[in-house]
């Protein structure tokens, strides 16, 4: 693995500790909730995001991405949504619709430094021009909007948090990662000339109540630890976050996309929700679970079973305490894709009821739909020329019921 990914990359800005703000006057803070100015104690309501121009062809960051059209299952039937960075417009209207949907925090898709290659870190693995370039175009776009940003660290070709954490062969603390937290940071949160950008950062109350900026983890488990490794993959969160402090003076925590205990899913570790859940409830550096269709990892194409896996996987994870964001989505189909690991499910009124039924059951900390522009796995949220708008409908009525609890 290149040593370049482990690099530290620091901005000549000002590095100030940035202070934990309080709950307001009167109001207990609520772990797994929303801590800035303004959403205080606020459930979240995400959706994971791929920002950037679609791979039309264009060279929109310095990088040729060729044309991944198509592999989509589903096309968006407003083209504005493919065209993200051809003007600020576009990037207001993607934005509004997701405000009329009821979201009120991004999951932003992230796959890694801004030093890197964009043939190392984010071609040809994003479904769409997903630079740190989109990124800026994100924040910048998210002021004033009533919107907060979290980012979303990916794996790509030649990185996996799975496979660093907790610690690399050299006993330092998951370094691929911590790295990107640090850039990321230096972006967004120490930028001297984009000061108005860190309060988009999406804070949320820790187990004491203290706010963290919330960073989320896809397919947390562990190839570095053994079976039953329980404790010393709940302890490597507070070292990372321990490391990611000593560098920007800043205090981040992780929502989990926590890998089930399934033969397929890609570690030797995979975290239990009687054995591990108990102790990442109790570690400060855990602000929750937040998934990324967890189902897939089954390998089973069949609705009931599905289902199943999902009442209990939610029924299991919410036992263990932690905050919890129920992850929805209205189907899947990477038969384009993935070709070579087709699946197809969902797409019907029984699966969309029983989505709704785990969110008004788990959804502690709220929602995430996966995902906003999944074209080429099926998962598009807003209105598609297959879809119509059905699945845009179905996410603002649970966002609308999810806000009355």
């Amino acid at each position: 693995m290149k040593t370049l990914l482990f690099a530290l990359v620091f901005c000549c800005a000002p590095m100030l500790t940035v202070a934990a703000a309080p709950a307001p006057v009167g109001q207990k803070p609520i772990p797994g909730r929303l801590a800035n100015k303004g959403f205080e104690g606020k459930r979240i309501h995400t959706t994971l995001f791929f920002s950037g121009q679609a791979w039309d062809g264009s060279n929109r960051y310095g990088q040729p991405a060729g044309d991944n059209r198509r592999l989509y299952t589903l096309h968006p039937s407003d083209e504005r949504h493919l065209k993200w960075s051809e003007n600020r417009a576009n990037r207001d209207f993607a934005l509004g619709k997701m405000t009329e949907a009821g979201i009120n925090v991004v999951t932003m898709s992230s796959w890694g430094e801004a030093f890197l290659s964009p043939k190392v870190g984010w071609v040809p693995s994003a479904p769409m021009q997903t630079s740190p370039q989109s990124h800026d175009e994100l924040f910048e776009a998210a002021v004033g909007k009533n919107l907060l940003i979290m980012p979303l660290i990916e794996s790509r070709a030649d990185w996996a948090f799975r496979d660093s954490f907790p610690r690399w062969t050299d006993g330092k603390v998951c370094p691929g990662l911590v790295s990107q937290i640090n850039e990321l940071i230096q972006r967004y949160i120490h930028n001297a000339k984009h000061p108005e950008w860190a309060g988009g950062w999406a804070k949320i109350y820790d187990r004491k109540g203290t706010p963290r900026y919330a960073v989320v983890l896809i397919h947390a488990g562990s190839t570095r630890l053994g079976a039953k490794d329980h404790k010393a993959f709940a302890d490597g969160f507070n070292l990372v976050a321990d490391e990611v402090f000593k560098a920007s003076k800043v205090h981040v925590g992780f929502l989990l996309d926590v890998l089930p205990e399934t033969k397929n899913a890609p570690a030797s570790f995979k975290p239990s929700p009687e054995a591990t859940g108990p102790l990442l409830h109790a570690t400060d550096a855990v602000l929750g679970i937040q998934c990324f269709v967890p189902e897939v990892w089954t390998g089973s194409q069949n609705e009931a079973e599905l289902i199943k896996f999902r009442k209990q996987f939610g029924e299991r994870w919410s036992k263990s305490g932690l905050p919890y964001i129920m992850d929805v989505a209205p189907g899947y189909d990477n038969s384009i894709v993935f070709p070579k690991t087709k699946l197809k499910y969902g797409y019907t009124q029984k699966w969309r009821d029983a989505q709704s039924e785990l969110v008004a059951r788990y959804g502690t900390a709220g929602m995430v739909y996966n995902s906003w522009n999944g074209y080429t796995e099926g998962m598009a949220a807003m209105p598609t020329k297959e879809r119509k708008d059905v699945d845009f409908q179905w996410l603002k009525v649970m966002n609308m019921k999810l806000l009355g609890k």
